[in-house]
């Protein structure tokens, strides 16, 4: 993700019935919650009276760029 949109989720609501913004859902990404339920769990998203529906879509591309982001290219390794 580059680094003008991670500023943007920062301060984007995405769990728009629990007034979540894509920075607090950054922050339990690092700290290890990596699915919607871990992230249902931690910081309550998706618990509002719409009970996921304008917020899972969002949510769960969030937490596939965030893998993708992390899947770091192996150093190649030399022959001595």
């Amino acid at each position: 993700m580059t680094s003008e949109k991670k500023i943007i989720n920062n301060f984007k609501k995405v769990c728009i019935c629990r007034s979540i913004k894509g920075g607090t859902i950054l922050k339990a990404m690092e700290d290890g919650s990596l699915s919607f339920e871990a992230l249902r769990r931690t910081i309550r998203v998706g618990t509002g009276n719409c009970k996921a529906k304008r917020c899972r879509a969002n949510i769960e591309k969030m937490i596939s760029e965030f893998k993708d982001d992390q899947d770091l290219p192996l150093k190649p390794q030399t022959v001595i």
